[in-house]
């Protein structure tokens, strides 16, 4: 049986089709990522632009015709945060769905962090703590025993959002970095507050930390074998950030493990990784290259971890 999940997320579209042989055998047919940034001037106009709803049109164009090309027979798709609050988003998902030639779910915040959950632990050695999913709309934080969510937090700290609200120059100013600091800081005693302050293990998922970790790595060619549990360090975390706050766009573009689309998101995205290790006093952060995407595809098909 061929299948497919595919994530459409405020930032990033992403696809994962498989072949699942027997009970255990699975071949991977396909994974794709692409940056569409379909909030961009979400948070000013409410709406999916025009620019942005071609760039979307487009991928799921591709992401179609890789399906059909290799036969794939069931798909889940979902997609998130721009979903939920775009008011112009309902025309534009029965258009996104008529192209990609399938329905396509929209999912709560909750929900969205039960899936990243189950996506985000698979292979990795955790039995308690707080997995963190950054997004381009928004950042689920969540607390799991065993596998298993016990609570939740959906917060509206999407990279997209925070860096058009506040990162206005190129390098931002040391006002823009302090401002958005605060707003982070904010929500992030809101987040501490309902989950508690004990995190045995931290452990963050999405574009924003794998690349990170690619830029840690040093990687010219994004490698998942190398990123998936990778530790970044509390201080290297730091030394990056200081970095990317002292070049701009294009140099920051330039870096070794910089995915493209992503050399201003990235600024916000740290500030968020690195107020999460400090509200729950941890110096070091295991990398989750595995998340919604994958979520989303164990779940259609009935998996759980351990199966």
């Amino acid at each position: 049986m061929k299948a497919a999940s595919i994530d459409l997320g405020t930032n990033t579209f992403r696809l994962l089709a498989i072949e699942k042989r027997g009970n255990s055998t699975v071949r991977v047919l396909d994974q794709m990522r692409r940056v569409v940034r379909l909030g961009e001037g979400l948070a000013n106009t409410k709406e999916i632009s025009p620019q942005a709803r071609e760039r979307a049109l487009a991928v799921l164009r591709e992401f179609r015709n890789s399906l059909e090309g290799k036969g794939v027979e069931q798909v889940f798709a979902v997609a998130t945060s721009v979903f939920r609050e775009a008011q112009n988003a309902q025309p534009f998902l029965r258009e996104a769905s008529r192209v990609l030639g399938t329905p396509i779910r929209v999912i709560s915040g909750e929900e969205e962090a039960r899936l990243t959950l189950l996506g985000g632990l698979w292979s990795l050695e955790a039995r308690e703590g707080v997995l963190f999913d950054i997004g381009g709309g928004s950042t689920e934080f969540i607390r799991f025993v065993h596998s298993t969510p016990r609570k939740l937090v959906s917060t509206p700290m999407g990279v997209v959002k925070l860096t058009e609200t506040f990162l206005h120059h190129d390098p931002p100013t040391s006002q823009e970095v302090e401002a958005l600091k605060g707003a982070v800081k904010e929500e992030m005693e809101r987040v501490l507050h309902t989950l508690g302050p004990v995190a045995p293990t931290l452990i963050g998922t999405a574009g924003t930390v794998t690349t990170l970790a690619a830029i840690d790595l040093g990687l010219s060619i994004y490698h998942h074998s190398k990123v998936h549990g990778h530790l970044l360090t509390r201080r290297r975390i730091e030394e990056l950030l200081q970095a990317f706050l002292a070049t701009t766009r294009e140099e920051r573009l330039r870096m070794k493990g910089m995915e493209e689309g992503r050399e201003d998101l990235i600024i916000p995205g740290t500030i968020i990784t690195l107020q999460a290790m400090g509200a729950w006093e941890k110096e070091e952060l295991i990398v989750s290259d595995l998340g919604l995407r994958e979520g989303v595809l164990l779940d259609g098909l009935g998996c759980r971890k351990g199966n």
